[in-house]
């Protein structure tokens, strides 16, 4: 039951957080969808990865590498973005910039939470230690890339020249693809690199969020 608890209370609490602090609500069902939405993209993204690992290591290219750049942070950063564009930019709710924030930390969460039960109760035999390891590593930093994307995301939509939307779409993928990627890299070769990369977006997200969180701004 303890490892249980380690496994989806991370996710938990950091929505949890979320939606209380959040001065314009979402609706509950729509959290719940695009939690749901999370859980479903990790499906592909697992065949997927699994896929190009296989290739890439038939080239010779190092796990490391492969892992961080070519797959893991292009595939799951990709799959979230074309659920943030296909449906969650669609809800009628999504109508100030810090939803983008909420929704797509959601979304990450789902992903995170299947991602964690994968890796804590089959990868590892029901490992204590890596359940406590991705509560304070990997499961925030799901959600970090998730709010920078949203972010991203929101900007895109507030802005009112041609030339600043499309260079804002084209950050609200390709910072969260280059965020995750460095990351699993240096989760690899220097973790301690890793843990400023993930402090430093923790911060940066949160700093907006509560810039954000108190201004009546409509998009």
């Amino acid at each position: 039951m303890f490892l249980l608890f380690l496994t989806v209370a991370p996710s938990f609490f950091i929505l949890l957080y979320l939606v209380k602090s959040d001065r314009f609500p979402e609706p509950t069902e729509k959290i719940i969808k695009t939690f749901l939405w999370g859980v479903v993209i990790i499906i592909p993204a697992a065949i997927a990865n699994d896929l190009l690992i296989s290739n890439w290591k038939l080239l010779k290219i190092s796990n490391s590498v492969s892992h961080s750049f070519l797959s893991a942070g292009p595939i799951e950063e990709g799959l979230k973005f074309l659920i943030l564009t296909s449906i969650i930019s669609k809800y009628k709710d999504y109508d100030h910039p810090v939803d983008g924030i909420v929704y797509c930390v959601c979304l990450s969460q789902g992903f995170a939470t299947l991602e964690n039960i994968y890796y804590i109760y089959l990868l590892y035999g029901s490992s204590i230690e890596i359940a406590v390891l991705r509560a304070i590593t990997a499961v925030p930093a799901h959600a970090m890339f998730g709010a920078i994307m949203g972010i991203f995301y929101s900007h895109h939509l507030l802005a009112k020249k041609k030339k600043d939307k499309k260079m804002f779409f084209v950050l609200s993928i390709i910072v969260p693809i280059l965020l995750h990627s460095f990351y699993n890299y240096f989760m690899y070769t220097a973790p301690i690199l890793a843990i400023v990369l993930l402090g430093s977006g923790i911060y940066y997200s949160f700093t907006v969020f509560k810039k954000w969180n108190v201004k009546k701004i409509r998009i």
